[in-house]
This record gives structure tokens, C-alpha cells and sequence, in this order.
């Protein structure tokens, strides 16, 4: 009995000591993970103050450009920026409407053409041998003859040389009557150095029709939905011949005055371009026509992008 009890002694002994031993070492790790809690608590607290400190002076620079800024507006050479700017949009509206009523003026110079100087020269070429002009006149791009033939198609023959030498852009009317001297008092006056046995059968011819020129299109912006009309820039001319087609690029957007404008309609002779072609203009970024005669093309723009079909007029 001594025996056993002294083994079991040594046993609780040595159970103590293992006991003990894991503990320190438990307190241990213990107090090395409170460390490295404490130190990491320490480091995240030093970001965190690092950081205050970081936004605060920034925040002071910050403070100190904007009171920089506010005392640079004070000063008398930037106080008066906005009335400044109020004085150059009001010149520069001016300006403009000035600069539009001079293209004005110019496009109105440039929609009248010239009738060709040597036209007198070619009708007298081309005027048959049994006739004679009694009258003609050019008004704008019209030529109107009048005159009297021997024969019935002298008027066609006049008229097919004259053709022959790109003097007219169609085919011009042609008016030949038959008249008779006694109850014509024109005819007899013209007709009074005339040998005396001249024929009783003769023509009174009239051809009309428009000469070989060119076509002029106007072209025009303006601001939408202003109470007036205010003009972007002035008045463009493009000129073509007559029958040619002709394109205008890049309608859908207009810059001028620093400010982007985008189409919102267009008018054509003071029609508005209809719904479906409006939407084909923007989608191809041009407007195409035919010269058919002078055209008045106006583009109006909004500062904001619009739909694709046109605003209501």
C-alpha cells in the first residue's frame, strides 16, 4: 500500500509540472498576441492620424488658394469681368447682325447674273435669212424675241441654232402666227423699205425662254426659339448650275461664339422640310438638292441635342 501510494505522489507530480509548463507557454503566446494587437492597434491609429493630418493640411492649402482666388476676383481688373463680358456678347450680337445684313446685301448682288456680252452677237448669227427682230429684251435670266419670217418654221431654225449654241437652258416657247400687211400697221411700218412686191404671206414669230446661268443657294442659321430671329453668322452663297445637284455637309451640328448648336428644322423657300426628310438629312449629316432655281436654304440650331423629327414650326 506504502509503495502504491508514493507512485501515485510522483504521477500528480509530474502532471503538475506539465500543467504548469503548457500554461507559461500559453501566457506566453498570449502576451505575444496581445503585442502584436497593441502594435497593430498603435499602427492603425498612427494611418488613421496620418491620414487627419494629411486631409487637414490639405484642406488648409485648399482654404488658402480659394481665399487667394477671392481676393484675385476683388481686385479691380476682375470685378468688372461680367459687365465686361455683358459689353463683348452685346458688340459681339451687333457685329453679328451687321456682318448679316452686309452678306444680305451680297447675296442679293449675287442671285442676279449678268446676261452674256456677246448674246446680241449670237442671235444676229443665228437669225435666218427671210426674218427680222422687231424686239427683244433680257429680264434677270429671261430672253424674249420678237419678230416676223416669210416662212413658217424660220422661228424653229432660229431657234435650233440658238440651241445649238448653249443660249438657253431648255427648250424655249415659240409663239409663230400668220399674219397679214393690211390689217398689220407694225408690219407695214417695218416693212415700209421693202421692195414693193413683198409676199402677203408671212409670220409673226415670239420665243421665250430661260438663258444658260447659274442658280445661287442662300444658306442661313439661326438660334430656335428665341422670340426673334437671331442669326448665326451670315448669309452663305453657294452657286451651281442650273439643273446640278449640290450638297451642304455637316448641318447637324454649328459652332460659333464658342457654343455648340445642334439642327433642330430647316425651312426651304419658308417651307418646312417635312418630317421623314428631315430625319434623312440628320442621319447622312448633309442636305442634298437639286439647283433648280434661287433657293433660300435656312438651318435653325438649338443649344440642346434635339430629336429626329423637326420642331413644330
Amino acid at each position: 500500500m506504502a509503495k502504491a501510494s508514493g507512485v501515485n505522489r510522483r504521477l500528480l507530480a509530474k502532471k503538475d509540472m506539465n500543467f504548469f509548463a503548457e500554461f507559461t507557454a500559453n501566457a506566453a503566446k498570449a502576451a505575444r498576441m496581445l503585442g502584436y494587437g497593441v502594435a497593430a492597434g498603435i499602427l492603425v491609429v498612427f494611418v488613421v492620424l496620418a491620414f487627419i493630418i494629411a486631409f487637414f493640411i490639405r484642406n488648409q492649402i485648399i482654404k488658402g488658394e480659394i481665399r487667394k482666388i477671392k481676393d484675385l476676383l476683388a481686385t479691380p481688373e476682375y470685378s468688372t469681368l461680367e459687365q465686361k463680358n455683358a459689353l463683348l456678347t452685346e458688340q459681339l450680337n451687333d457685329m453679328t447682325n451687321y456682318y448679316f445684313a452686309l452678306t444680305e446685301m451680297r447675296r442679293d448682288v449675287n442671285l442676279i447674273d449678268p446676261a452674256p456680252t456677246d448674246l446680241p452677237d449670237v442671235i444676229a448669227k443665228c437669225i435666218p435669212s427671210d426674218s427680222f427682230l422687231s424686239y427683244y429684251a433680257v429680264t434677270n435670266s429671261t430672253l424674249t424675241m420678237k419678230g416676223y419670217a416669210f416662212t413658217y418654221y424660220s422661228a424653229v431654225d432660229m431657234v435650233n441654232m440658238l440651241n445649238n449654241s448653249n443660249v438657253f437652258t431648255a427648250d424655249p416657247a415659240i409663239s409663230v402666227v400668220r399674219m397679214q400687211p393690211e390689217t398689220d400697221s407694225d408690219f407695214a411700218a417695218l416693212a415700209s423699205g421693202l421692195a414693193p412686191d413683198v409676199t402677203n404671206n408671212y409670220y409673226e414669230f415670239q420665243v421665250s425662254g430661260t438663258l444658260v446661268s447659274n442658280v445661287h443657294i442662300s444658306i442661313s442659321r439661326y438660334v430656335d426659339g428665341a422670340e426673334t430671329a437671331t442669326s448665326l453668322g451670315g448669309i452663305d452663297v453657294k452657286t451651281v448650275k442650273a439643273g446640278e445637284s449640290y450638297t451642304i455637309d455637316d448641318v447637324n451640328e454649328y459652332s460659333y461664339g464658342g457654343v455648340t448648336y445642334y439642327l433642330t428644322r430647316i425651312y426651304v423657300d419658308g417651307i418646312q422640310v417635312e418630317e421623314g426628310s428631315f430625319n434623312q438629312i440628320k442621319e447622312a449629316n448633309q442636305y442634298v438638292d437639286t439647283g433648280r432655281g434661287n433657293t433660300d436654304v435656312k438651318f435653325y440650331y438649338s443649344t440642346t441635342v434635339a430629336a429626329n423629327a423637326p420642331a413644330e414650326g
